[in-house]
């Protein structure tokens, strides 16, 4: 499958940023690292000029080279700026040794050989573009439609120009792993409370999911719609009887740009569970619990309720609507 951080911008449309076109970057990077540090070995007073001359060089090159190619002139100016870091690592590198100066080098070396060109090019666009980015988190108890909406609004984001990630905050990064070594359980059965250490492992889990999915979304420009939240993992825990209170403070530290609380009767929810064959299902009481829980967070923290009763384009068509007036369609700049 093609991802879009294999394509280069090319006006609306894209065009392959394939593994050579990388592997030319890296090594253009390693000799104007070399380069550098013979020049300014050699001829020390010339060490600076010819690292300011190089950097500009290329990014005129850049320049050059996009408009010739009738891309975005901005397409190449993160090779520049990978170009630069490799010239200053460079002449750092040949510094005296007074291992400061020389380590410098060498991590400005490294940076100009790994650092991902994509997410400096979105960087770029986020700023000339209005784009801005931020976390979206849907959040209420089963059957409320979280699944289906997120979905949705994926879809909806990236008709909109924005750069989406869709993340299933039920689906643990290794929890379910460590824990499925104890014995799987039967799709319908569920127990109230159980191993005090699993909502610890859940937290763990959980934060950093949250960073790994959340690092850098302002700067890139990038949305990420949370289906469920760690928010979920503690309501869930308590509504269940686990031993989660004293984790109480550490669950809700985090905390999304945006949150929704999708809300249905408890009886419609056991009625869709029902229709899901292997659902686990739980009591009445569990679901009450969550529902009242989730409306807590709601007026604690000022987030609206959404009636999911409704019919679902009705649903969306508001949850758009809000969204919208955060996250307005990007401005496309002059090409």
């Amino acid at each position: 499958m093609e991802r879009w951080q294999d394509y280069l911008i090319d006006g609306g449309a894209r065009r392959p940023n394939t593994g050579i076109e990388k592997l030319k970057m890296k090594l253009t990077a390693v000799v104007v690292a070399v380069l550098t540090l013979v020049v300014s070995m050699a001829f020390p007073t010339f060490a600076l000029s010819w690292v300011l001359l190089t950097a500009l060089a290329y990014a005129a090159y850049g320049v050059i080279r996009s408009a010739s190619r009738k891309l975005d002139y901005l397409n190449d100016l993160p090779n520049a700026f990978r170009v630069a870091l490799a010239a200053v690592g460079g002449y750092l590198i040949g510094a005296p040794l007074n291992f400061t100066l020389p380590s410098s080098g060498i991590l400005l070396f490294v940076l100009s050989i790994y650092l991902n060109d994509e997410y400096q090019r979105r960087a770029l666009l986020t700023m000339t573009e209005g784009r801005r980015g931020g976390s979206v988190a849907l959040l209420g108890i089963d059957g409320s439609g979280k699944s289906t909406h997120a979905v949705r609004l994926e879809k909806w984001f990236l008709s909109r120009g924005y750069y989406c990630t869709l993340v299933p905050f039920h689906k643990y990064l290794f929890v379910e792993r460590l824990t499925r070594k104890g014995g799987e359980r039967a799709p319908g059965e569920v127990q109230r409370g159980g191993n005090p250490f699993r909502p610890l492992l859940s937290l763990a889990d959980n934060i950093l999911l949250n960073l790994i999915t959340s690092l850098g979304i302002g700067l890139e420009g990038r949305v990420v719609i949370y289906d469920r939240y760690i928010w979920s993992t503690y309501v869930k825990y308590r509504s269940l009887g686990y031993p989660v209170e004293p984790l109480s403070a550490l669950y809700m530290l985090p905390r999304p740009n945006l949150a929704f609380i999708l809300d249905v009767p408890v009886t419609r929810s056991m009625e869709i569970i029902r229709g899901r064959g292997n659902h686990i299902r739980y009591a009445s009481e569990v679901l009450k619990e969550e529902k009242e829980e989730y409306l807590k967070i709601a007026a604690s923290r000022g987030y609206p309720v959404i009636d999911s009763t409704r019919s679902f384009e009705i649903v969306q068509e508001e949850l758009e609507r809000r969204l919208e007036r955060v996250f307005p369609t990007r401005r496309s700049r002059r090409r």
